[in-house]
């Protein structure tokens, strides 16, 4: 049969919170930093730093913008799943795989839910109206290929 290829997305917002939680829980270097620094040194410093500015090579990868890394104009893919949706999408993918879904997935460092949307939200109502405008800037092309919104948070 055919080849079948998947990607999975989230809100960018929630995948930049998602990853400092992470950061911050489990690295070091990282213990002692508020959001408005993460986002000001990790993401804004480094984002302005990548060039050629398409590519944001100085970033983390677990940080760059999905169309950065990942050539979602160039690969026909049959499932691009969503965090939100995530367990739907799952099954369709074992479905068209003609696989059965009797086993639950362990998933780690996992923030999601209604957790991560309250958390996103509290973290996104103490930065700059600057710093959102940048962020907005760095990930549009999240915002317009996934039909996410820029000022859910």
């Amino acid at each position: 049969g055919n080849p079948v290829s998947f990607t999975n997305v989230r809100h960018p917002f929630e995948r930049l919170v998602s990853g400092y939680l992470m950061f911050v829980y489990h690295f070091e270097p990282f213990k002692n930093k508020t959001f408005d620094q993460f986002i000001t040194e990790e993401i804004l410093k480094k984002a302005n730093a990548s060039q050629p500015k398409k590519t944001f090579l100085a970033m983390n990868n677990h940080f760059r913008p999905t169309n950065a890394y990942c050539a979602f104009c160039n690969i026909n893919y049959t499932v691009i799943s969503k965090m939100e949706t995530f367990n739907e999408d799952r099954m369709r993918i074992m479905q068209i795989l003609g696989l059965e879904n009797e086993e639950k997935m362990l998933r780690l460092f996992v923030h999601g839910g209604n957790k991560i949307e309250h958390t996103t939200q509290e973290l996104f109502n103490n930065i700059t109206k600057d710093m959102k405008a940048a962020l907005i800037d760095i990930y549009k092309y999240d915002f317009a290929m996934f039909d996410y919104d820029p000022d859910l948070y």
